[in-house]
């Protein structure tokens, strides 16, 4: 029988995150690496071109995102978006943005 990985993202443990201003508590990783799954508390703003897919569910907080230099969108509590690997994306989150996410890729992620 398999365990089935669960924790409540207002009461786990979190580890730094400080290159994203932040902390981060992993739900899950793979065996191979290539997929994880974790609660995210970010700030800031972060240009990246994006090494993996990612689910984003909005616990806390806000983000403006532009993706590709495209009109930016905002997301808050209870919205979510996906975004593909190799898109160029900019975050500018706010102070107590906090999320769940799911990053998928074909190489291992390094977080």
């Amino acid at each position: 029988m398999s365990m089935v990985p669960r924790f409540n993202v207002h009461t786990a443990t979190y580890d730094p995150l400080p290159e994203f201003g932040g902390q981060q508590a992993i739900l899950y990783k793979s065996d191979d690496g290539t997929r994880l799954a974790g609660s995210f508390q970010e700030s800031g703003r972060h240009t990246m071109v994006m090494p993996f897919d990612e689910f984003i569910y909005v616990v806390t907080g806000g983000s403006t995102i532009s993706v590709d230099d495209g009109e930016p969108f905002t997301l808050s509590a209870g919205d979510c978006c996906y975004l593909r690997q190799g898109t160029n994306v900019t975050f500018e989150m706010t102070d107590d943005f906090h999320d769940v996410t799911v990053l998928i890729s074909d190489k291992p992620i390094d977080v």
